[in-house]
């Protein structure tokens, strides 16, 4: 896990100071947009070294869909630093913390039964694919994002197991955070939560006790919830109906579909569910597999082809993976499906252009990746048996060759 986690740092250090660098010198916008953060960090820090509180960060605490939490770490770290705005230096702080998430990745699939080589090879698709490494590299909400998700899943499939009050802390957190950077996702992944706490894991003849424990520890998490006041905001937040939500989204969708020159299906427009439904394949399409190579267009994009389509070629081992996690360890692996599903769905109607299809894509790729490690662990056992098997055929050809030598030798 060191050696995954100082890879993980240096490859993100790396992506995100050369992204620095190149918007700087050569005006190659890799983190343009990103500077957004890094400004109101530091007017936060500013306020804070001044002896007064933020007036943008408290306005942004109180509302309910405003991105506070990496604003919030700039700022302290700038407040550290005593107003020194030392870029290089922030990306590596930043890049310090958003390295655990490969190392959460691994720990995730030790804790659901995968062997040390399946749970490293998950590991290292995270530290290594270069969307990753991006995402998590500069002053973009992502990184965090794979942080806290990957730290929730991993909570909750230990609470699947055992009561462990740190660990349903811990997840209350994880969405307390996540509220301060996708409100949505915060939303969703709480009703994902307290399913994957209801398939609590039991050795046989304890399913009583294991309903008790689950039922202890969701009623539990639901207390730190209200305590939170997580409750209260995603009621304020998520939409009346489901009309009022395919409005957001559609609005969503042809606002980044017209202001992209990678901006797809333009013409389309999702006014019910029957319309979401027809377009959902289309839209599946573009989240999962988009950019394909024919598919050019600006530097960014062109550049991030080769990984769409190595991840692609993963798409067959991780259904094989799915079947056999499934098979392993049904409570943990439907967790992680369960993830997967909505958030695909959602992406596939909300993602109007490639370049958005593929920074919310790794937030699926990040639970996919588990079930690559499935996926190889089973491709290993199968060359190991392949091989046994291709030793006994040779060893019973060579007895055949011998028995058949001495019955010459004897006539």
């Amino acid at each position: 896990m060191r050696r995954l986690y100082l890879w993980a740092l240096v490859f993100r250090f790396g992506a995100g100071l050369l992204g620095w660098l190149l918007t700087l010198l050569v005006n190659i916008p890799f983190l343009q947009d990103a500077f957004f953060y890094e400004e109101t960090g530091a007017g936060i820090a500013r306020d804070w070294l001044a002896g007064r509180s933020s007036e943008w960060l408290t306005y942004a605490m109180t509302a309910d869909r405003v991105s506070w939490f990496l604003p919030t770490v700039i700022g302290g770290f700038y407040w550290l630093s005593g107003g020194i705005r030392l870029i290089p230096l922030l990306l590596l702080g930043i890049c310090s913390i958003t390295a655990l998430t490969p190392v959460l990745t691994y720990m995730m699939a030790r804790e659901m039964g995968l062997s040390r080589s399946g749970a490293n090879f998950a590991g290292r698709l995270v530290a290594f694919s270069p969307a990753f490494a991006f995402w998590s590299g500069g002053f973009y909400k992502e990184g965090f994002i794979l942080l806290l998700l990957s730290l929730s899943m991993y909570q909750v499939t230990r609470l699947q197991r055992e009561w462990r009050w740190s660990s349903i802390l811990i997840l209350a957190g994880c969405l307390f955070g996540l509220f301060g950077l996708r409100f949505y996702l915060a939303a969703m992944l709480s009703a994902i939560v307290l399913l994957g706490l209801l398939l609590g894991r039991c050795a046989v003849g304890d399913r009583a006790l294991t309903m008790l424990r689950q039922g202890l520890i969701l009623a539990g998490f639901v207390g730190l919830l209200f305590g939170f006041g997580l409750t209260e905001r995603m009621r304020r937040i998520l939409p009346g109906d489901f009309s009022e939500a395919l409005g957001t989204i559609e609005t969503s969708r042809l606002g980044l579909a017209t202001s992209a020159d990678s901006g797809f299906a333009r013409e389309v427009h999702i006014s019910g569910p029957a319309e979401a439904l027809q377009f959902l394949p289309t839209g599946m399409a573009y989240f999962m597999f988009s950019p394909a190579p024919w598919q050019w267009g600006a530097i960014r994009q062109n550049l991030v082809i080769p990984e769409t389509a190595f991840w692609i070629c993963l798409y067959p081992l991780v259904g094989w993976g799915i079947v056999r996690g499934l098979k392993k360890n049904f409570q943990s692996s439907a967790l992680l499906i369960a993830a997967v599903i909505p958030i695909s769905c959602l992406y596939a109607l909300f993602s109007g252009n490639i370049g958005t299809a593929y920074r919310m894509r790794i937030q699926v790729w990040l639970l996919l990746a588990v079930f690559a490690g499935w996926g190889w662990e089973a491709r290993q056992e199968r060359a190991v048996t392949e091989g046994r098997r291709q030793v006994r055929r040779w060893g019973r050809a060579r007895k055949l060759e011998h028995t058949g030598s001495d019955a010459v030798a004897l006539r």
